[in-house]
């Protein structure tokens, strides 16, 4: 059997409640029914609510120190580093990702040791630079990433 529940209500919360019963086709009854059902499950909701509100800012803030990481590393990739035997420049994606010249697709971690065979160069000068960067780069990866396990 239901029960009641008698409350005097402001006139706007009665007009308002009016046309929400009057726009669905339901009796007041069912309608102040429906919608005390609904607030009570929003009123017990709001503390989910804020922590997912409170993750999406934490995840915001990690993603955006990351986007600044691979901007960072995607500058460094593009940095040119020296010039295969072949003549074509290299860059940190070459040394780095492929390993290879894009032209002639020779192995280029020679360059590194200053090997003979290879015929290329290396700019010691750019090269000292980018993998300092390169390491900062992944040391702020490691943390975002430690970060967000915490």
């Amino acid at each position: 059997m239901p029960a009641t529940i008698y409350a005097r209500v402001d006139e706007d919360l009665k007009t308002a409640t009016d046309q929400y019963a009057a726009d669905r086709g339901m009796s007041l009854a069912s309608a102040v029914s429906d919608l005390v059902s609904r607030g009570l499950v929003a009123a017990s909701d709001e503390g989910s609510a804020a922590h997912l509100e409170r993750r999406v800012r934490e995840l915001e803030a990690e993603l955006s120190r990351v986007r600044d990481a691979a901007t960072a590393m995607d500058g460094r990739l593009h940095q040119l580093l020296g010039a295969c035997q072949c003549g074509q420049p290299l860059s940190g994606y070459d040394l780095l990702v492929t390993g290879r010249c894009t032209a002639c697709s020779r192995g280029i971690t020679g360059l590194l040791t200053n090997s003979a065979e290879t015929g290329g160069n290396l700019d010691r000068g750019e090269f000292a630079p980018f993998l300092a960067g390169i390491g900062v780069t992944v040391a702020l990866i490691v943390l975002a990433y430690a970060a967000s396990r915490e």
